[in-house]
């Protein structure tokens, strides 16, 4: 029977070949490993796109979250997310639990450095309040920022259906949108046709500041039958003059105050407003007050403000006084 052997001399001619081929099995089996791991850990990870349509990663459903602003900070515990949150910007007051929480500063001088300390998963900022130095200090730093930047109804809902994504409060968050739709639906069926009252809505007085027709606070006074006098110009907060005011001439006139329409804010209203007496909202005494945190705050606690202009604009409507409509406390139909 004829055998068949290799020689040393075959043998030693063929090993590079076959630690070549050796070598490039190795190869692919770490590559084939290392992509499955990271194929594994990317399917750990979730992402969510925020209100500056970036795509924001991360690797826990129950993300520790650091808010820099009032507005964001509300529309977290909105979404379901206030025990997710670990600090706050000191200007952050509602809901009340948001008093024992620490906080890293606010607006212009937040700390960076208590931030990274505190090693969280997700800093949430808005975008047209916070510094943009603060926010590219995060990114840089490796910090996963949200951002959210609420200008209407439509873009309150968003920011709480996106924030209850990266949070993984979803179910909590989709209520909440749908509550808040529910009731500003009811405003709108029982105001939003009623006849028409001009407004002018007072944001600052030195320089004259109001609402243009990107703001929320504009769709409020279209919710209640109201017209926004300065509607028709662009810019959420308009600088205007004295005398484009009193070429407008409005019926109402509307400001804000910490603490509403009280006494004490409405003889501060008449007191500087009865300057221009050829104004027909003062020669009448249509001047109110609602809360500030209610109206300039884009988070579900707006609607209560929008019900009390409602409310106020339909005692216009009723030839009520001023001091008829705070004598009654109470919607007038």
């Amino acid at each position: 029977m004829k055998t068949h052997s290799v020689t040393c001399k075959t043998l030693k001619n063929r090993l590079p070949r076959l630690m070549l081929v050796l070598a490039m099995v190795l190869v692919n089996a770490v590559a084939l490993a290392c992509g499955t791991a990271r194929a594994s850990e990317s399917d750990s990870q979730y992402c969510v796109t925020d209100m500056s349509d970036r795509a924001v990663c991360l690797d826990t459903r129950s993300p520790r979250i650091i808010s820099l602003s009032p507005g964001s900070t509300e529309l977290l515990f909105a979404a379901g997310a206030g025990d997710r949150v670990i600090a706050v910007d000191q200007h952050s007051d509602f809901p009340e639990a948001v008093k024992q929480l620490p906080n890293v500063g606010g607006y212009p001088n937040v700390s960076v450095e208590a931030i990274v300390a505190m090693k969280p998963d997700l800093v949430v900022v808005w975008t047209a309040g916070n510094s943009q130095k603060v926010i590219d200090q995060l990114d840089s730093l490796g910090v996963s920022t949200f951002h959210i930047d609420v200008v209407d109804f439509a873009g309150i809902k968003r920011a709480i259906r996106s924030l209850g994504q990266v949070a993984g409060t979803e179910k909590t968050a989709e209520q909440v949108v749908g509550d808040f739709t529910a009731r500003l639906h009811t405003l709108q069926s029982h105001y939003a046709r009623r006849e028409p009252v001009s407004v002018f809505f007072e944001i600052w007085r030195s320089p004259l500041l109001t609402v243009g027709n990107g703001l929320v606070i504009d769709e409020v006074i279209s919710l209640c039958g109201g017209r926004n006098i300065y509607g028709d110009v662009s810019g959420r907060i308009p600088k205007i003059g004295i005398e484009s005011l009193i070429t407008r001439d409005p019926q109402v006139i509307i400001g804000s105050d910490p603490q509403g329409d009280t006494p004490q804010t409405r003889k501060e209203l008449l007191d500087y407003w009865s300057q221009w007496q050829n104004l027909q909202a003062v020669q009448r005494q249509q001047l109110f007050s609602v809360p500030s945190d209610l109206i300039a705050r884009p988070t579900p606690r707006i609607l209560e403000g929008a019900e009390i202009i409602c409310h106020q604009l339909q005692a216009m409507r009723s030839k009520a006084s001023h001091s008829e409509y705070v004598a009654a406390q109470a919607p007038l139909h």
